[in-house]
């Protein structure tokens, strides 16, 4: 078992699943190898479900622990526990239409999110403060196009200056899309670069097989 160790081995394991699944998008193969791309898709999914139930039960000691040596909130690992194991056991036991499982969802997770969310707003609300200093003219239409916007999503903002709402569509619709789909390609085109690498055996630190060596420049 010694192979196992070498990088070759991953490199040609990362090549042969690479074309396994990518081939059938673009040419028309047989039915065994689109059997092997459905094959290794669900596996896929599998191990990614396996891999939160390693989170979960990773989470679960760590909480134990916290709570066994009263490190400071402890108390709320008790919290984290209890709730989250009580989801676990009824969603399993009884599934998601439960009437406890939708209460708990209710009560505690979607609260739970709301105040992330809002959380969230005022880091936002920080950073745009940072970024809408007017000083070239970018940032001047930058901060322009975002008021507007801002005034359209805001009921009271619409209602004061109705004539910023066709702006603000003509913006979000026209403009905002063609820089998303813009960020879109170079994503996918990225994602393609990076994907040739793996197979090349150039980024082997992506998938845990190399450690990355920091240069002191780079920490600096």
């Amino acid at each position: 078992m010694s192979f196992l160790k070498k990088k070759e081995f991953y490199v040609v394991l990362l090549i042969v699943v690479s074309i396994a699944i990518y081939i059938p998008y673009f040419f028309r193969v047989p039915q065994e190898l689109i059997n092997l791309q459905n094959w290794l898709v669900d596996t896929t999914v599998i191990i990614g479900a396996l891999a939160v139930w390693v989170g979960f039960i990773t989470s679960t000691r760590r909480e134990v622990v916290k709570i066994q040596r009263r490190r400071r909130g402890w108390f709320y690992g008790i919290v984290i526990l209890v709730l989250s194991w009580a989801m676990v056991i009824i969603g399993i036991g009884v599934g998601k239409t439960n009437v406890i499982f939708e209460l708990l969802q209710r009560a505690f997770v979607l609260p739970g999110d709301s105040t992330i969310y809002a959380i969230i707003v005022f880091y936002l609300t920080s950073a745009g403060a940072r970024a809408f200093r007017v000083n070239s003219f970018e940032s001047g239409v930058l901060t322009l196009g975002a008021l507007l916007l801002l005034l359209k999503q805001a009921p009271l903002g619409e209602l004061l200056t109705p004539w910023a709402a066709p702006v603000a569509v003509y913006l979000e619709n026209n403009v905002a899309m063609a820089a998303t789909r813009v960020f879109s390609v170079s994503l996918a085109v990225g994602s393609v670069v990076l994907a040739i690498r793996l197979m090349l055996g150039q980024e082997m630190a992506l998938v845990g097989l190399v450690q990355r060596v920091v240069r002191r420049d780079e920490e600096q």
